[in-house]
């Protein structure tokens, strides 16, 4: 009965030291987005077409071709350092989504002055210059207003230098 005992302590133990080793992970797994699209802005339902760097992308709206700037956030330009990542980065999550939706926010223009769309891109409910942020492929750019989520993008880059001292 003693060895039982011993046996089953032990199994808890160890099921309680792995669960405790990964409890970040999976808290991380199963936890909602922080931050949640608004429910009264301008959204559209695109499909992906292609990537031209790692926040400028071409989706299709309304049957047509649509350059898309994404709010907010600035990738390595080509001849930078990480531009190549970045690039791969937002195509890789593009091309792989079930959903991506494009959210103009009420601060800023439509448009830039070459024309491109400025949107924050929804991918699967999270939202891409987010990630982008979070993985260091971007720096938060571009803000000539209070915007919409950008108290998000400030709260990833602030947890980013947190745990990179």
């Amino acid at each position: 009965m003693k060895r039982r005992k011993f046996q089953l302590r032990y199994i808890l133990y160890l099921l309680l030291a792995i669960f405790g080793a990964f409890e970040h992970k999976i808290q991380n797994y199963f936890a909602p987005s922080e931050v949640v699209m608004s429910n009264e802005t301008i959204k559209y339902e695109v499909s992906y077409r292609y990537i031209l760097d790692g926040d400028t992308a071409v989706f299709r709206l309304d049957g047509e071709d649509v350059t898309c700037r994404f709010l907010a956030v600035d990738t390595p330009e080509i001849e930078e350092e990480g531009y190549e990542e970045a690039r791969k980065y937002s195509d890789r999550l593009l091309r792989n989504a079930r959903r991506i939706t494009l959210e103009l926010d009420p601060a800023s223009p439509d448009h830039d002055k070459f024309e491109r769309l400025l949107a924050w891109v929804w991918v699967d409910n999270d939202l891409l210059q987010g990630k982008l942020v979070e993985n260091k492929h971007a720096e938060i750019r571009y803000l000539f207003n209070e915007y919409l989520y950008t108290d998000y993008l400030y709260k990833i880059q602030d947890q980013n230098n947190v745990t990179a001292d």
